[in-house]
């Protein structure tokens, strides 16, 4: 579950954040799309300067709420510990060659090792033994299905 919320529009008050801090701790979001506004030429808001948020203000707040949505992040991800996991694989890790790379169906990024490479677009079973913020590791259990790629394109002439 993901969301996106804007930090700081004219006329938050601290009461109106301390709203979106309790809501966001209890919907308990993998992760938040978070942004400090900024005023747009030609909109409404943007003509409420006497409304803005103080910067410094704003800052602290994306702070604080960044802290909760990764408490939440951590906390959904360490669930998963102990599941097989379907992933349809990426490819190489970009930090570790020797990885492998891919998706959950919840869009989980998980890592994991394979002593055989598996093609793009395969999905496989991984045991989830690990979760940081923003992804799972795991052991290959097997390939579920292996990705057919097409190497030539059939051209139907007209």
């Amino acid at each position: 579950v993901t969301t996106d919320i804007i930090i700081g529009f004219p006329g938050e008050t601290e009461a109106d954040f301390e709203s979106t801090l309790a809501v966001a701790a209890e919907v308990g979001y993998d992760s938040a799309y978070t942004f400090v506004y900024s005023p747009r030429p030609g909109t409404e808001a943007a003509e409420l300067t006497d409304r803005f948020v103080e910067h410094s203000v704003t800052v602290e707040r994306m702070n604080r709420l960044r802290a909760v949505i990764e408490r939440s992040s951590v906390r959904r991800n360490e669930a998963r510990i102990g599941r097989v996991e379907e992933v349809m694989v990426e490819g190489p890790s970009k930090k570790n060659p020797d990885v492998l790379t891919g998706r959950t169906r919840q869009n989980k990024l998980c890592h994991f090792a394979s002593a055989e490479p598996i093609r793009r677009g395969s999905y496989a079973a991984v045991e989830v033994t690990g979760a940081g913020l923003s992804h799972l590791t795991g052991e290959l259990r097997e390939v579920t299905h292996v990705a057919q790629h097409k190497r030539r394109i059939p051209v139907a002439a007209g």
